[in-house]
């Protein structure tokens, strides 16, 4: 087994923190302030809200969000960054930054074209 180093650790440490595909979806929705669940559940496309809850779980548990319980009939749940939430921000940022680049930037790539469906294809 490689020996990691430092730099790479620290990647790992990150990814292990905020990796996948939710988590900073959800950071960058909840940077912009307070959350009730089904307000992030409308705002994240494509999310289920049993992948919602876990992703969320897993961020509280990590100490990257509060959830705060107010005791009210419905119950109502608030989600807010900590500071070791917010200190992720500058990344989110970033991935944001270098995502929107690259779709500005993005070139379709040439369509091959197909064969006749009739013609068999030589062996080789």
């Amino acid at each position: 087994m490689a020996k990691q180093n430092k730099d790479t650790e620290a990647l790992e440490y990150c990814m292990d923190m905020i990796g996948g595909k939710w988590q900073p979806i959800i950071l960058y929705h909840i940077s912009k302030g307070t959350n009730r669940f089904n307000k992030l559940f409308t705002e994240i496309e494509g999310i289920n809200r049993q992948m919602l809850s876990k992703q969320l779980k897993s961020l509280e548990k990590s100490g990257i969000l509060d959830r705060t319980l107010y005791g009210e009939i419905p119950p109502r749940v608030e989600y807010t960054l900590t500071p070791l939430g917010k200190s992720l921000l500058p990344v989110v940022k970033a991935m944001t930054s270098w995502g929107q680049k690259q779709l500005e930037e993005k070139v379709e790539a040439p369509v091959m074209p197909e064969a006749p469906k009739n013609q068999q294809l030589p062996l080789f």
